[in-house]
């Protein structure tokens, strides 16, 4: 299934390559005349897009923050000439950025976090601060005023700084949208409370959509890979998880995590040192991750991993779902359902959006990449009407990358 995209840059009218796209793409005045000569390749590519600069939506739309301008200049183009797919080209930090997110509210294990970066607020017809503190997102005091993706609009961040790197970015989409489609999905779990709900994800839940492709687990005791007399052999390790990036095009990586690595067997950290050495450009990788942190795309701190992973010009990712901060399971009745995911692979929220995701993705429908999410997030959205922890994974799981392309 293939879906058109806007992308914003230029005047409000904007800069289209084909008649009629559907595709918004927001630019930062800096990189205009990059994002222009993406959209290009894109529309040669079959993708039309429009794009729009942050200058123009500032001086069209006057109500609110920048975030709220934009989200209006989306809701114009949604309500007013069919829109459905939005791409934010720029990287965001904790003062605005090139393309500010909205930060949003939620109570986790240290307290309340004001500032959990939250994607999806850009499509809303509402502006989520329904009590007009400022503060939005309050699963509580802004209830009614927020709204969830119910699958017919996508939206994804590219979260680049430079034009070398939309130009990098540019290469490895050409890249991935010539490679032959892979029949083949890799499941990683470096946490052994975890294994239940992966294996159940990996073996069930994702192979009954996906009839045709093949799902490989890589855990720390064992692996697809194994010899009969050699289980647990093949290590999860920085090393053999760098040479099947080369081999497997499709992973997801569950495990501990921070903002500049994911964590393997044994404690080892997979950092931009290996991120680095990757040279998997002709076939770039597509990525879900429950890893805290790994998506914190926000942060002062900058590139975090996953931003470095589709930043790299000679192999990497080149679109990645990751939570912003803690990915953690979420549950209605913790106290019963944490057990049930250690013994039985009862799934939790956001493992959930993942497989769901890949179910999307893959399955009959071969959903483009930020459509297959916000079909996932829309499957939970009654959860996340009923309780603050779901609330916070909708919030906190935000598309990497160009949402357009398909998952190969």
């Amino acid at each position: 299934m293939k879906f058109p995209i806007l992308l914003l840059s230029g005047a409000i009218i904007g800069t289209a390559f084909a008649a009629d796209p559907a595709v918004l793409l927001v630019s930062p005045p800096e990189l205009e005349e990059a994002w222009i000569q993406y959209a290009e390749e894109r529309g040669n590519q079959g993708t039309a897009m429009k794009v729009v600069t942050t200058t123009e939506i500032e001086k069209t739309f006057k109500a609110g923050d920048l975030a709220n301008k934009i989200r209006l200049c989306v809701r114009k183009h949604v309500d007013k000439r069919g829109f459905h797919t939005v791409i934010l080209g720029g990287d965001s930090t904790p003062d605005g950025g090139l393309i500010p997110d909205r930060d949003t509210a939620h109570d986790n294990m240290w307290g309340e976090d004001q500032d959990i970066p939250t994607d999806v607020y850009f499509l809303s017809p509402t502006n989520w601060d329904l009590d007009g503190d400022g503060i939005y997102g309050e699963f509580e005091d802004d209830r009614e005023a927020i709204t969830y993706p119910d699958g017919k609009l996508a939206i994804g961040r590219i979260p680049v700084r430079t034009a070398e790197d939309i130009k990098a970015y540019a290469a490895k989409v050409k890249s991935h949208l010539a490679s032959e489609p892979s029949g083949q999905l890799a499941m990683t779990c470096a946490v052994r409370g975890a294994y239940p709900k992966v294996r159940r994800s990996g073996t069930e839940v994702i192979p009954a959509a996906w009839k045709e492709g093949e799902v490989s687990l890589f855990f720390n005791d064992m692996t697809s890979w194994d010899e009969a007399d050699e289980e647990g052999k093949f290590d999860l390790n920085c090393e053999n998880l760098s040479a099947k990036f080369s081999e497997i095009n499709k992973w997801h990586l569950h495990g501990h995590g921070l903002i500049n690595r994911w964590v393997l067997e044994g404690h080892e950290a997979f950092t931009f040192s290996h991120v680095k050495n990757l040279k998997n450009r002709e076939n770039p990788l597509v990525m879900t991750t429950v890893s805290c942190f790994t998506g914190h795309f926000d942060a002062e701190q900058d590139p975090c991993i996953t931003e470095a992973m589709l930043r790299a010009a000679e192999g990497g990712a080149v679109l990645i779902v990751a939570p912003a901060r803690e990915g953690k399971p979420h549950f209605h009745d913790p106290d019963k359902d944490f057990q049930l995911m250690s013994t039985e692979g009862k799934l939790d929220g956001t493992t959930q959006t993942m497989a769901s995701f890949w179910v999307a993705a893959l399955g009959e429908d071969k959903m483009a990449a930020g459509h297959a999410l916000a079909a996932s997030k829309a499957g939970l959205a009654k959860d996340a009407e009923k309780s603050a922890t779901y609330h916070q994974g909708m919030c906190e799981l935000n598309l990497l990358g160009d949402p357009t392309l398909p998952v190969r």
